[in-house]
């Protein structure tokens, strides 16, 4: 019998195992903003966006390079000012964020950019951020 982390790795290094967990984080997030008003929704995202900034402060931290160590923490400065610009300013700039974060992602494929990211995370976190960008522009379009 295998262990629940064994079971969990095997998802995600799969072919299709990372877009899953990418998606299924989108079909868990989407509902909820359908379920409280704007302001919570966009202090939800505003989180969202935020906890993603975070992780790429690891991954700079972890790189050993001084100039990626740099690089990526300016980054996450980035989202989080994306994040706190969504709930000061304008909700829309969170699909805005989301989307810039998949563009960072698709930078990153292939170690080419950036500090080296595990291979389930590029694939699970662009198929969340571009159907989450897409849905939160509907939502909070004026």
């Amino acid at each position: 019998m295998t262990s629940y982390g064994t079971r969990v790795s095997r998802i995600a290094s799969g072919k299709l195992g990372p877009s899953a967990i990418g998606a299924g984080l989108f079909v868990a997030f989407a509902p909820i903003h359908l379920w409280v008003t704007e302001e919570v929704s966009a202090a939800i995202a505003a989180l969202t966006l935020a906890l993603i900034a975070g992780t790429y402060i690891g991954f700079g931290a972890s790189d050993g390079s001084v100039r990626v160590f740099w690089l990526e923490p300016g980054v996450a400065a980035f989202y989080t000012g994306g994040a706190l610009a969504g709930l000061l300013w304008t909700p829309l700039a969170l699909p805005l964020g989301l989307a810039a974060h998949a563009a960072w992602d698709i930078l990153h494929h292939n170690g080419a950019f950036g500090a080296p990211v595990p291979r389930w995370y590029i694939p699970s976190c662009v198929v969340f951020d571009l159907p989450a960008a897409a849905f939160l522009l509907l939502l909070y379009r004026p």
